[in-house]
């Protein structure tokens, strides 16, 4: 009978590289953590994404903006208030048309930053840049995932063990094991859930 023993890792000591597919081709690309080279400590760290393969970079999250303003009509005087669609980057002028008169004029608008929502497909995403996760599969209704090969290796390794012990020393309720899903943890899912992370291996 295998035996697992809890070593009281976090979901954290795998996010030093998260697997995740590149928005832009599709293709298996990761998240990395870096040293953020503008903190004067150099202690701080920041996360990276890069596609090796088409080169499609990020370093911040993905912004979009909104003009928006309350101006005086430059024809018959009176006061409207306008507001864009979502806009990739921020306009110096914005044109408008006046409700009153349909004149048309432009205008310095102001500026509403928003973040750049994921449409909500079901599928599990990294923290920094909503991008859908490389490891995951449906299981009974359920998403099982990992965030690179180390973190299988380490899921693996519970779900073989016929054995599974916990280390109550340090953070019993908050290691990586002990959070994990009832069905990950369920005897039934073993044989499925193992070969899934044998594919993912490959």
């Amino acid at each position: 009978m295998k035996r697992f023993q809890d070593e009281n890792k976090f979901l954290g000591s795998y996010d030093y590289e998260i697997l995740v597919k590149c928005p832009k081709c599709e293709s298996k690309s990761s998240v990395k953590r870096q040293f953020d080279k503008d903190c004067k400590c150099g202690k701080c760290t920041i996360q990276v994404f890069e596609c090796k393969k088409c080169f499609h970079k990020l370093e911040e999250l993905v912004s979009q903006y909104v003009a928006y303003g309350k101006p005086y009509c430059n024809k018959c005087f009176k006061k409207f208030e306008f507001e864009s669609q979502v806009l990739k980057e921020i306009p110096e002028k914005y044109k408008t048309k006046c409700p009153h008169c349909n004149f048309q004029e432009e205008w310095k608008p102001k500026i509403r930053e928003i973040l750049q929502k994921p449409k909500d497909d079901g599928l599990k995403k990294d923290r920094w840049f909503n991008l859908t996760l490389w490891f995951q599969k449906e299981v009974s209704g359920n998403i099982f995932w990992a965030y690179n090969v180390d973190h299988i290796q380490y899921l693996e390794r519970y779900i073989e063990a016929g054995l599974r012990e916990r280390n109550s020393k340090i953070n019993f309720s908050a290691s990586l094991v002990a959070r994990l899903p009832k069905f990950v943890k369920a005897a039934k899912n073993r044989e499925k859930l193992l070969k899934i992370v044998e594919k993912w291996k490959e």
